[in-house]
């Protein structure tokens, strides 16, 4: 990789050496493939992949048997972003919806609010409502360490490199499914690179 000019402030610096740290914790047993072996498109230099984990054995490959993130209306959909440009790329702006085939958006939800979903109120009204089963009070299943070391958490992407994660919404997989990308910006010029809109069938 090439060695950053000495002038990069302190803070960017920090962030990609972050950025070139996969997102996932130090078990090696879900590697996520390239973004081209998942649907995907290429913009501006930027390929961007994405495949919703939407059955148990999916989930079970990157998270472990007992965490059933399907059974409590959580669909987790993996992304990858590969930057070719020769600049890095600034992540901390990205907005990743989930866009239904009659045009309903529904926005990724972090780990720390899966406490509150499916309470009265909570449920966003864009997307088909789900059954809820209750959380237990003891023991929760979606205090998993797995579910927060897999998220999707790079700020900033080195150019020539990629970074992985999971991103997830309260929502039921459906056929005709799309995936919405925008906010991602050159970490030089700070301009916004073109949105990202793709079905999930390749």
């Amino acid at each position: 990789m090439t060695k950053k000019p000495w002038f990069v402030t302190s803070s960017i610096a920090i962030a990609l050496s972050w950025a070139a740290v996969a997102p996932c914790s130090t078990d090696d047993s879900f590697r996520p493939a390239a973004a081209d072996a998942y649907a995907h498109q290429s913009a501006d230099q930027v390929t961007i992949g994405a495949k919703p984990f939407d059955n148990d054995d999916l989930v079970s490959q990157a998270f472990g048997k007992k965490v059933d993130l399907l059974k409590y209306g959580i669909l987790p959909v993996l992304v990858v972003i590969e930057n070719k440009r020769q600049n890095a790329l600034d992540l901390r702006d990205v907005q990743v919806s989930l866009v239904a085939s009659d045009g309903r958006h529904s926005t990724s939800v972090s780990p720390e609010e899966f406490a509150s979903l499916g309470k009265q109120g909570k449920h966003p009204a864009t997307m088909t409502p789900l059954p809820r089963i209750p959380l237990p009070k003891k023991g929760n299943p979606l205090n998993s360490p797995e579910i927060g070391a897999r998220a999707f958490s790079p700020k900033m992407l080195p150019a020539g490199d990629s970074a992985s994660g999971f991103f997830y919404f309260e929502a039921k997989s459906e056929p005709g499914d799309s995936l919405y990308v925008s906010g991602l910006r050159d970490a030089r010029s700070r301009e916004e690179i073109l949105y990202f809109e793709f079905p999930f069938e390749k």
